[in-house]
């Protein structure tokens, strides 16, 4: 291992490579090097950091920047004040710091051969803030029984997993979806987990509808390339309706078909140049929640990986594609032609 390593860089809107001049992090006294081995290309966030759509309050720091924020990735070296992680040890999030160094920035800095975690159990008992922590809440430990693949879907899974807590559903709700991508797919899962008695799903791709049918177990697809949502949906009023594509204007749509004083919630994360919604447009007695960035991922990840070692959540529904991270271009592609669902990209190939 030298002082460079690869990684995947947005080097303008709509310009990805590959550099081979990104600087090897060095580690401070509680910080880990890992070696990244998968990372998943996020349907949202990093089709945005491409597209040149994403706000900087989102963490965007300028071109060029290290892509990714999925990845699974192996402690190979600790710092010396270390007390909680080990060599081997599996994180979710490896990172970079703001400055990563040659001129580029990160955002967030996961689709590289290298990064860091830090032990902030270690910090913290000697006396740190979490304000003083690097990456604080934004990296969680997973176990060996979940492989490297597998564990590139745990932070997209716990993003969705989170979002129904946060929209706060309950037992016997009716649910309208629109989207049935992987996000829109996990939410509807976690949904019916936390006694959502009825889900709909809208879509005009019937791969992926019968992939929450078949996932999700939802309750009834509608197919809006066949037939008009009003027409399909008719009289029926609903408690949630979430818009898990990520346009302004499924807010005011979707808000039409709630309940009085039903929640009209968003999770799509919407273009910089998408961000006016008339308000007027809204049903009356309607509630908004806008959720475009995750809140509590990391804290409910531990119950989403019990989830999944316990069987009742497979990471493998949710993504349709694993290529090596050389053909991350092809990927990009693929995804925003929806002839994959999601893609794994893999560092070990």
């Amino acid at each position: 291992m030298g002082n460079m390593m690869k990684a995947v860089i947005v080097a303008a809107p709509g310009k990805v490579e590959i550099r081979e001049d990104i600087p090897i992090p060095g580690i401070g006294d509680y910080e880990c090097l890992v070696k990244t081995h998968a990372c998943g290309l996020c349907n949202g966030t990093d089709l945005q950091v491409i597209g040149g759509t994403i706000e900087k309050k989102a963490g965007f720091l300028g071109f060029p920047t290290v892509l990714g924020h999925e990845g699974a990735a192996e402690v190979i070296k600790v710092g010396p004040k270390v007390r909680h992680i080990q060599i081997g040890d599996r994180f979710i999030h490896n990172n970079l710091r703001s400055d990563v160094g040659n001129g580029y920035t990160k955002t967030y800095g996961s689709m590289a051969e290298y990064g860091l975690v830090c032990d902030h159990e270690a910090m913290a008992e000697d006396g740190f803030l979490p304000s003083q922590m690097p990456f604080y809440k934004k990296q969680k430990q997973f176990p060996k029984e979940i492989d490297y693949i597998d564990a590139a879907m745990i932070l997209s899974l716990a993003e969705s997993h989170s979002a129904a807590v946060n929209f706060g559903t309950k037992q016997g709700d009716n649910v309208l979806i629109y989207g049935s991508g992987p996000m829109g797919t996990a939410l509807a899962m976690f949904m019916k987990l936390r006694g959502a008695e009825k889900v709909t799903i809208i879509d005009c791709i019937p791969e992926r509808l019968a992939n929450a049918k078949r996932v999700a177990k939802a309750d009834r697809l509608i197919n809006f390339a066949e037939t008009p949502v009003k027409e399909a949906i008719g009289a029926e009023e609903f408690d949630l309706v979430v818009d898990a594509v990520g346009k302004s204007t499924i807010l005011t749509e979707g808000s039409q078909f709630l309940k009085p004083f039903g929640k009209m919630c968003s999770l799509g994360v919407l273009r910089k140049d998408d961000m006016m919604i008339n308000v007027g447009q809204l049903k009356w007695n309607t509630s908004l929640h806008m959720l475009n960035w995750p809140n509590g991922e990391y804290d409910i990840m531990p119950e989403t990986i019990r989830y999944i070692l316990d069987g009742a959540v497979n990471p493998k529904d949710f993504y349709s594609h694993v290529m090596p991270f050389t053909e991350v271009n092809q990927a990009v592609e693929l995804v925003r032609s929806r002839k994959a669902l999601k893609v794994i990209l893999n560092f070990d190939i």
